[in-house]
């Protein structure tokens, strides 16, 4: 077989999770990260030599390799759901909001210059998105004025929120209730769990822009998270991952395959 002598690889491809069903090492079906702008493995090993020191200057005559440790690390600037799970180590649910009327919602005693978020409670933190017909009651126990919007409070409909505008009719002193009606909408949510790390199977799939093509196949790896994920900046965000290669029975720990020739 010819060897290749100027095969310079300009690298590019596509990177693919399959995470295992939770407590096994069953797999659940390939994901594609979107892109990644880095991907790059690592192999380290630990050997333990031997010296001949019979005779004058000792010299090394043997070795033989202890530990061989294969790690890697990508970086995904998909900043969609499922990234964003991986990368605090939680998983994607579905928040569906109902069009139901809330009446007499408690905000208890607002203090001016301060935002108050509707619908939210133990359960749904982050409240409610997208409400109409709000009205804010001044003192609901007491003697129960109208709010006036544009001088007591703002509203921020798509977020729910409310502001207390100073000068107007809360001092820190009255408290206040909301009447209101959210859309009926749904959004994805991530929530964090108990998880040190997520394991599962990688597969990349190359698209050099220059150089032979060949594709990298890792049965059983572990994911955990590195580095900051910059939710402000002038720079666009990208979240980074540490890989970890194991080995699953009968099978090699890494594959990696040339594309068949034409």
């Amino acid at each position: 077989m010819a060897t290749d002598k100027k095969n310079y690889v300009l690298g590019r491809g596509k990177l693919y999770f399959d995470p295992f069903a939770p407590g096994t090492k069953n797999k659940t079906g390939e994901r594609y990260f979107g892109n990644t702008t880095e991907f790059n493995l690592n192999v380290e090993s630990e050997a333990l030599d031997h010296f001949n020191s019979d005779e004058g200057v000792r010299t090394k005559d043997d070795s033989v390799i202890l530990e061989l440790t294969r790690t890697g690390a990508l970086t995904t600037d998909n900043i969609n759901e499922e990234n964003a799970a991986l990368f605090v180590l939680g998983e994607v649910s579905d928040v569906a909001q109902t069009a139901d009327p809330v009446v007499s919602e408690d905000l208890g005693t607002p203090l001016p210059d301060r935002f108050y978020q509707l619908g939210a409670t133990a359960a749904n933190p982050q409240g409610v998105r997208g409400v109409t017909a709000v009205s804010i009651t001044v003192d609901p126990g007491g003697t129960a004025t109208a709010a006036v919007e544009g001088t007591d409070y703002t509203l921020d409909a798509e977020l729910g929120r409310i502001y207390i505008l100073e000068g107007g009719a809360f001092d820190g002193t009255k408290a206040a209730s909301a009447d209101y009606t959210p859309e009926a909408n749904s959004r994805k949510r991530v929530t964090t769990n108990a998880s040190a790390s997520v394991e599962g199977a990688l597969r990349f799939v190359a698209f050099n822009a220059k150089g032979k093509q060949k594709d990298v196949y890792i049965p059983y790896v572990t994911l955990r998270p590195t580095g900051d994920w910059s939710l402000k900046g002038d720079d666009w965000q990208n979240m980074g991952f540490s890989v970890e290669v194991g080995e699953l029975e009968g099978m090699a720990a890494m594959y990696i395959d040339g594309r068949p020739a034409a």
